[in-house]
């Protein structure tokens, strides 16, 4: 089965530290005021957490073991990563969920399942019972190219595709490189 803690290495690397840019809506608190990212909390998904709008200061403040707690409870058992058998595909679904939010993992996952594998799954945005058994069920490392691939053209639709794809696509990359799974490339 997978085990977070041979992803957190992963996603330091993905997801670095503070910044403040402009452009990057997950800069911006409720109240529109820009406060930053920290090692890829967003600063609306960290006011969700401690429940009022984060100060820069707040943000800047983010340790590394607070944002592991974070990623382990919210993110990684959200798509019920420890119940993947594949390390390689719990991390890249999971890197997804951080990324762009479990519902898009899921939704996904399970899209990729229906289409190249014949699953019969109901796209509810969720990993539940019968979607973690269908990502179980495949070749996981045709699965692993088959999500890849259906993030890559995800983030093409995105309006922030321009600032953000080049980094969004290397995340994907990175991953099919540690795992020494080969992607076609995807062109920009």
């Amino acid at each position: 089965m997978a085990d977070y803690t041979l992803f957190k290495k992963s996603i330091e690397i993905a997801e670095g530290g503070y910044q403040n840019f402009k452009q990057d809506q997950g800069n911006y608190n409720s109240l529109n005021e820009r406060v930053g990212t920290n090692f890829g909390i967003s600063a609306r998904f960290y006011e969700g957490i401690i429940g009022y709008p984060p100060s820069v200061e707040d943000m800047k403040n983010i340790t590394k073991t607070e944002v592991h707690i974070l990623f382990k409870n919210e993110f990684w058992d959200k798509v019920r990563a420890d119940e993947i058998t594949h390390q390689g595909v719990a991390e890249l679904i999971v890197d997804h969920a951080i990324n762009a939010g479990p519902k898009s993992a899921a939704g996904i996952v399970q899209k990729t399942l229906n289409t190249y594998f014949n699953s019969d799954l109901t796209v509810d945005y969720a990993v539940g019972p019968k979607t973690l058994a269908a990502i179980n069920a495949v070749d996981p490392v045709l699965l692993f190219q088959k999500i890849a691939m259906a993030r890559l053209e995800n983030y093409k639709g995105k309006k922030e595709y321009k600032k953000f794809g080049r980094s969004w696509r290397s995340r994907v990359y990175k991953l099919g490189t540690k795992f020494g799974i080969p992607l076609e490339k995807c062109p920009t």
